[in-house]
C-alpha cells in the first residue's frame, strides 16, 4: 500500500456523510465509466488495491478523493460516451471532458495556451472546425484525446472538395494564426464574412492587418482558412469568394490595404 494511502479509511471531518459515495456506487460508476480498478487507480495516481479496498467496503475514501472520484469518472464516462456517439461534435466532447475534470475555461486557457474565447467559440459551436494544432494543445491539457469519429465528422464538414479542409482560429492570438499558404477569411461578432484574404504565409499576412483600425472586436471576431499551395488558385479562390460575398465582404469592398 502506498503512503499516503494509509488514512484513506478515515471518516471526513464535517461535510454530510451521507453524500459519501459507496463501495457499489465507485464500481458501477467505473463500470459504467470503462475502467479497470487498475485504470482508475491510474488516473487517481493511487493502487489498484486500494480501489478494490473502496468497493468492497475494507476502505473508505476521504472527502477530498471523493471529489476526485467523481471529477475523473465523470470525464471517462464522457469519453465513453463520446466514442459510442458519433452524432456529438467536438465542441460538445470538449466541454463534457472540461467540466469532468472540474476545469474552468480559463484554467484550460492556461494550461494549452488557446483563449478562452477561442474555447467558448468552440464549445458553443461557433467554431465548427479548430485547427489540428489547436485540437492537440486542448486535448495534451486535458489528458485525453478525442474519439477519432468525431475529429472525422468536423474535417468532414469543413471539406471543400479539390481544395482541403476549411480550419478556423482565433484572429488575434498570434499563435492560433496558420503558417502555410491559402486564402482565410474573416468573420465579424455575427458570423457574418467581412473580409477575404490570400497569401502564400497567412500569418505573416495577418500581422500586416493586426494594427489596422478595423482589425478589433467586433468587426473581426472569427477567422478560418484553407490551405492552397498554387499561387493561381489561391488568386481565384480569393477572388471567387469576393465577388460570392458581394456587399458581405465589407472591408474589401472599402478598398482597404490589402
Amino acid at each position: 500500500m502506498f503512503p499516503s494511502e494509509v488514512a484513506c479509511g478515515g471518516e471526513p471531518k464535517g461535510g454530510d456523510r451521507g453524500s459519501r459515495l459507496t463501495g457499489k456506487q465507485i464500481k458501477k460508476m467505473r463500470q459504467e465509466a470503462g475502467l479497470s480498478q487498475a485504470a482508475l487507480g491510474e488516473r487517481l495516481n493511487l493502487s489498484q488495491a486500494l480501489i478494490s479496498h473502496w468497493e468492497r467496503g475494507a476502505a473508505k475514501p476521504s472527502r477530498s478523493q471523493q471529489t476526485r472520484i467523481r471529477q475523473v469518472l465523470s470525464a471517462a464516462a464522457a469519453e465513453e460516451n463520446a466514442a459510442s456517439s458519433p452524432s456529438q461534435d467536438y465542441g460538445d466532447w470538449l466541454r463534457s471532458v472540461r467540466d469532468g475534470k472540474g476545469l474552468s475555461r480559463r484554467a484550460l486557457a492556461a494550461a494549452s495556451g488557446i483563449s478562452s474565447i477561442q474555447i467558448y467559440n468552440i464549445e458553443t459551436g461557433r467554431t465548427t472546425n479548430p485547427k489540428e494544432t489547436t485540437r492537440k494543445a486542448l486535448e495534451s491539457a486535458l489528458g485525453a484525446k478525442a474519439p477519432g469519429k468525431i475529429v472525422q465528422a468536423v474535417t468532414q464538414s469543413a471539406e471543400i472538395a479539390g481544395v482541403g479542409n476549411l480550419s478556423d482560429f482565433d484572429p488575434h492570438t498570434e499563435d492560433e494564426f496558420p503558417k502555410e499558404p491559402g486564402v482565410y477569411v474573416l468573420y465579424d461578432i455575427s458570423d457574418r464574412p467581412i473580409y477575404v484574404g490570400m497569401s502564400n504565409d497567412i500569418r505573416r499576412r495577418l500581422r500586416d492587418h493586426t494594427d489596422k483600425f478595423w482589425y478589433r472586436g467586433p468587426i473581426v471576431e472569427k477567422a478560418a482558412y484553407v490551405r492552397v499551395e498554387d499561387p493561381t488558385l489561391r488568386k481565384q479562390l480569393e477572388e471567387t469568394l469576393i465577388k460570392f460575398l458581394k456587399s458581405n465582404a465589407v472591408i474589401n469592398q472599402q478598398l482597404v490595404d490589402r
